[in-house]
């Protein structure tokens, strides 16, 4: 096990651990990603995949920390002054441990089951929050348009407290010509629709989910096989698209636990 110890901003090594944390470019540029926290770091060598390096708050001891750099005694471990890795961390409670990873590659594009396709959502934790819902109930594949937020920035892998290591995510897709791709019906969520409980859900389904201020474009709708609403009291405008995509695949997990009952 080998340490750099590092003290000033001026490092070279720090100052690429703060860019790969705040810049969405230069992580795509580089292909890799920084997990805050032992909770992500234990998910994501729990499905298999290496650590490259760790960075570790000098100031910060706990038997969890030292239980995961025991456990990976060839991955070189940056120590860095306290005033520095809370440079790098944006969380208001320290970590104290992040690693360096690479982002990992999706496989050729086969949807199956249930799969999202996400349209403009901008919002990292809503982003990490629906993929972390998406993995529970077992969605096979997430699709992510130009316009979304980073699915691979410390905030979003935040929210999605690792899930997005058990299903793949396929970022910047042209989602008007993707949708040529499926081999099954695709839903749209609308305030305009048929009911959600009204509706069956195919066990091969795609879902478009539009972005939190504009909700879907035109062109998505048009395409689409059938648009679906989730009803409401009068008088409530719309749901955050968290809430939405949640209540959406839950009925789906719903549903298709009912059949195989059946």
């Amino acid at each position: 096990m080998s340490e750099l110890i590092i003290k000033s901003i001026e490092n070279e090594t720090f100052k690429q651990f703060r860019k790969l944390y705040t810049n969405k470019a230069f992580r795509r540029e580089l292909l890799q990603s920084l997990l805050d926290g032992p909770h992500l770091i234990r998910a994501y060598i729990a499905s298999g995949r290496k650590i490259l390096e760790f960075i570790k708050d000098a100031s910060i001891e706990s038997d969890e920390i030292s239980l995961i750099i025991q456990d990976n005694p060839n991955v070189k471990i940056h120590v860095m002054q306290h005033d520095l890795f809370t440079k790098i961390s944006e969380l208001s409670s320290v970590t104290g441990l992040m690693a360096l990873i690479n982002i990992p590659s999706s496989n050729s594009i086969q949807p199956h089951g249930l799969s999202l396709l996400l349209d403009r959502i901008q919002d990292p934790g809503n982003l990490g929050g629906i993929i972390r819902t998406a993995a529970a109930v077992g969605v096979s594949s997430v699709f992510l348009s130009e316009g979304c937020n980073d699915v691979w920035s410390p905030k979003t892998l935040r929210g999605s407290q690792g899930a997005h290591f058990s299903l793949s995510c396929y970022e910047n897709q042209n989602l008007e010509n993707l949708i040529g791709l499926f081999d099954c019906p695709i839903y749209s969520l609308s305030m305009k629709g048929e009911s959600l409980y009204e509706t069956d859900l195919p066990k091969n389904l795609a879902i478009i989910l539009g972005s939190e201020g504009q909700g879907l474009s035109q062109k998505l709708l048009n395409k689409s096989t059938k648009t679906i609403c989730i009803p409401m009291i009068q008088g409530i405008e719309s749901l955050n698209v968290g809430s939405a995509a949640s209540i959406i695949m839950y009925e789906y997990y719903r549903q298709s636990q009912s059949h195989a009952k059946a």
